[in-house]
């Protein structure tokens, strides 16, 4: 699902850094599989349209962290990335034409499973156990109940090559209007046999945000797997590397210049209300943080039994949603939006932001109050 913002590369690979080489019999390891099923926009709607209920985004964040959690160097940031041992905790960001949705009204029904079985697993045959404490990699599909943030502890780490082949993943089911999460669940397991639509719920797929491989290739030979490498495969370069950590979302920078061609600036936080009238011209910056721009490690595999650990920069992309015919322009640089309120605007626009930064993303968003 294509969403609107702009991509930008905030720096290139390590200023001249080689490749660090280590041997492994890793060949083969497919790509991991992100699937998204319902919940992106209808057809024929703008990308950047918010006329029904979706699922933006989803967090993991380290609930309780295991035995082989890093630590974050920083005091104001947290880790964005799980490991075998860690007690997990999802967090959707749902949203809707008129604001942010409750979660905690809504209540998700949560699956943990493989990311390609998940779909099939939740829809056919007996209804998943539940969830105890699962192994990360080869496991079979569990049910955590509804809540707005379940939370899941992970056991060991099963298979570094089956885990790469076939990710562990999270799936929601939510309800979204007169139809709550409960009948979505029971819809879908109704999908094979008489053709059940869940064209009214919101269904989405989300891998788990792991260790980047060479931590797992750490547990994997600690832990005496047979797939793994050893220890002196890695270099203590890479084993030094800092962990993955989220971006912050900045206050944004507004400058808005009505029909007389006078501009006011203002400084609007995450949930703030900003006042606006029909033709005015809005333009939105959202600046970042250049020290959340992190250099990091990521695995390569490389010719023969090699695997190569390529050093590079993360790149902030960023998105904004709108639950109004606003036509933002999507040619804009990097962190910056413009649109004009349209004539026929309701009394409140709603503006969803997302920020990524390659490994993880974060949201915030701005009620727009249109005035009469």
């Amino acid at each position: 699902m294509r969403r609107t913002g702009q991509d930008e590369r905030l720096g290139g690979r390590a200023g001249g850094r080689r490749p660090a080489r280590a041997s492994a019999a890793l060949r083969g390891i497919a790509g991991v599989v992100a699937v998204s099923v319902v919940g992106c926009l209808p057809e024929g709607a703008p990308p950047w349209l918010v006329d029904h209920a979706i699922v933006a985004s989803v967090r993991f964040d380290v609930a309780v962290r295991g035995p082989y959690a890093p630590e974050s160097p920083r005091d104001d940031r947290l880790v964005a990335s799980l490991m075998p041992g860690d007690r997990l905790r999802a967090t959707p960001f749902l949203v809707g034409p008129a604001g942010p949705i409750d979660a905690g009204a809504v209540r998700p029904a949560w699956f943990y499973c493989r990311a390609t079985r998940c779909f099939g697993d939740v829809t056919q045959g007996a209804r998943p156990r539940a969830c105890e404490i699962e192994g990360v990699g080869s496991t079979t599909t569990c049910a955590l109940g509804q809540a707005a943030a379940p939370e899941l502890e992970l056991g060991a780490l099963q298979s570094l090559v089956d885990l790469y082949a076939d990710p562990p993943a999270l799936m929601m089911v939510a309800g979204a209007g007169a139809t709550d999460t409960a009948s979505c669940v029971d819809r879908l397991r109704r999908l094979q046999d008489d053709g059940e639509t869940v064209q009214a719920c919101i269904v989405i797929i989300e891998p788990l945000p792991l260790g980047p491989l060479w931590r797992l290739m750490l547990v994997a030979a600690a832990t005496g797997l047979p797939d793994a490498l050893p220890l002196n495969g890695i270099s203590p370069e890479v084993q030094a590397a800092q962990p993955a950590l989220y971006p912050a979302v900045l206050p944004f920078e507004l400058t808005i210049t009505g029909v007389d061609g006078q501009p006011r600036e203002l400084i609007a936080a995450d949930g703030a209300s900003v006042a606006v009238a029909r033709g005015e011209q809005v333009e939105i910056v959202a600046p970042v943080d250049v020290f959340d721009i992190q250099l990091f490690y990521q695995a390569l595999l490389g010719n023969g039994s090699e695997v190569l650990f390529q050093a590079t920069f993360e790149s902030f992309s960023s998105s904004w949603l709108f639950t109004a015919d606003v036509a933002p322009d999507d040619t804009m640089a990097l962190q910056q939006v413009d649109f004009v309120v349209p004539e026929d605007a309701p009394a409140t626009i709603y503006g969803y932001y997302l920020l990524g930064d390659g490994r993880s993303q974060v949201w915030a968003w701005l009620r727009f109050e249109v005035a009469e």
